[in-house]
């Protein structure tokens, strides 16, 4: 119980994460917290692609929070009216600590002036 109280105070923390010149923001839903953490986010461009950068710390193996994968899944959704809707998703590497780049979505019109929630769980081995 202590454990889903420290969860959500650390996404309310992390929900503040603002990025005001697209008119929406970003909430990390780190199912990873106790392993992992993201710092520095920013989002930018890469053409016309939407792109979302963060350093990642690693603090203990992913293993140890019940991964049976060094790579880790990401899901980018909108929020919208008590939903989530799904816009992209894909694996990303979590065996060391570094600078991380995923896409917000295949085109910028997808995500303007959306909130969009950020993803991090474990990913199914292959």
């Amino acid at each position: 119980m202590v454990a889903k109280e420290f969860e959500l105070a650390f996404l309310c923390f992390l929900s503040s994460c603002a990025v005001a010149e697209n008119s929406h923001y970003f909430e990390i839903d780190n199912k990873l917290f106790a392993c992992l953490s993201t710092t520095n986010i920013k989002q930018s461009n890469e053409g016309v692609i939407p792109v979302l950068h963060f350093d990642l710390k690693i603090h203990k193996p992913i293993a140890e929070c019940g991964c049976k994968s060094a790579l880790g899944l990401y899901t980018v959704s909108a929020q919208m009216d008590g939903y989530r809707s799904y816009i992209i998703g894909g694996k990303i590497g979590l065996a060391e600590s570094g600078h991380r780049y995923i896409p917000l979505s295949a085109e910028g019109a997808l995500i303007n002036k959306k909130r969009l929630v950020v993803g991090l769980a474990c990913a199914q081995p292959d």
